[in-house]
């Protein structure tokens, strides 16, 4: 399939998605260093009764980003325990949203993180995650 043209250069397609990523993508992925930026471009289908993009489809995609955060920076599955969010402005349809998390503490058994959601104009989203880490023995493979 071919990337479209709004997607900023660097970005590969997940196309490894399932589940949830896959019914709503798709979406997209770079890496930069040590962080992991993940996009994608709302269309009509992921908008709210007012046409900006429902707020439960901005919690499910800085929730994937912060869950990639703690793979790609401890190398271990996580899932969320917690989540706290702050809607800062409007998602728009049509606009290149993306979203980072920057792990901020772990032990064994746990990660927090720190994520943002951004548009082309203003920030879109704040989190904090609390994610519980996986066994080490759990096989690792990449999906959205």
């Amino acid at each position: 399939m071919a990337i479209p043209s709004k997607v900023p250069l660097g970005f590969r397609e997940l196309t490894e998605a399932s589940g949830f990523a896959a019914a709503n993508g798709p979406w997209f992925e770079k890496i930069d260093g040590d962080r992991v930026i993940r996009g994608f471009l709302p269309g009509p289908q992921h908008a709210n009764a007012l046409g900006i993009v429902h707020g439960g489809m901005l919690a499910a995609f800085i929730d994937s980003a912060m869950g990639t955060a703690v793979l790609h920076t401890l190398n271990r599955r996580a899932v969320t325990v917690r989540m706290s969010l702050d809607y800062l402005g409007p998602g728009r349809v049509g606009d290149w949203l993306q979203a980072e998390g920057e792990v901020v503490g772990h032990d064994e058994h746990m990660a927090q993180v720190r994520g943002r959601l951004y548009g082309p104009r203003h920030e879109v989203l704040a989190g904090l995650g609390v994610f519980s880490l996986l066994s080490r023995h759990r096989k690792l493979t990449r999906r959205g």
